[in-house]
């Protein structure tokens, strides 16, 4: 019988960011659905060198990175989608006139444009080590995703209309991605990649850069710990990622 295949953000979703762990009862939930068959996937805005070893070491083979622009399947990269050189020297031109440094990241690694105290703060919000400044990493590496540190970016996003997306956080910056890029797209090219297709694709997610992915799939899970808009867009509302909200959601929609 045909499964499904089931992606899960991490940042509120698997992991509860200020503590930095995982709730035995998600790492229960997820060993139950593996031996149920289903195909198990993360599908998160990190890098694929930021996912560390305690979201490795549980039942995923899978794994949407970076908002979607690389996707890396049984140890196999099979989509990659980088912003252009000569896009991120304009971000990069723009961003430093207006006194914001930006993150540039790559599936291994990351680099700053320049360092700011606004962004120092940034970095103290979340369980993520300041990276180095490397101002050409652009030159290097293909950029998938960008980073600015500010609430500060409708302006800047209007100016890249044609050719990024910004993806609001929480409440203080966004992620940048190529003007088609999102963990839907992601997903949509994971399916046609798979030979066996799902049953159905299930998505557990809590942030706007969620909201996509909870419409794409058919059946959306948002965490209860979610903003009332990420919850708008969602199938089914489950209870706060440190209630237990994985399991409850996975029992309730009778997945194992």
């Amino acid at each position: 019988m045909t499964k499904d295949l089931i992606l899960f953000d991490i940042d509120g979703t698997l992991l509860q960011s200020e503590k930095n762990t995982i709730p035995i009862s998600t790492i229960e939930a997820l060993q139950k659905l593996k031996e149920a068959g289903h195909e198990l996937a993360i599908a998160t805005g990190r890098a694929l060198f930021l996912v560390d070893e305690q979201i490795r070491s549980l039942p995923f083979e899978t794994f949407v990175t970076a908002n979607g622009q690389h996707i890396l399947h049984r140890g196999q990269v099979i989509y990659e989608n980088a912003i252009s050189k000569e896009v991120i020297e304009r971000l990069i031109e723009k961003s430093h006139a207006r006194n914001q440094g930006i993150g540039l990241l790559s599936a291994t690694r990351s680099g700053l444009t320049k360092y700011t105290d606004e962004l120092a703060k940034s970095f103290d919000r979340v369980s993520i080590p300041i990276p180095d400044v490397i101002d050409d990493l652009h030159h290097q590496d293909a950029i998938l995703q960008a980073w600015y540190f500010s609430e500060d970016f409708e302006q800047l996003s209007d100016e890249f209309k044609e050719d990024l997306r910004f993806v609001p956080w929480i409440d203080f910056g966004a992620d940048i991605v190529p003007l088609n890029g999102s963990k839907a797209e992601g997903i949509r090219q994971l399916v046609s990649h798979l030979k066996q297709k799902p049953r159905r694709v299930i998505a557990f997610g809590d942030g706007y850069n969620d909201i996509e992915m909870l419409q794409l799939a058919d059946i959306g899970v948002a965490m209860g710990n979610a903003s009332e808009e990420v919850k708008a867009h969602a199938d089914f509302v489950t209870k706060r990622i440190d209630e237990d909200g994985i399991f409850y959601a996975c029992e309730q929609l009778g997945l194992f």
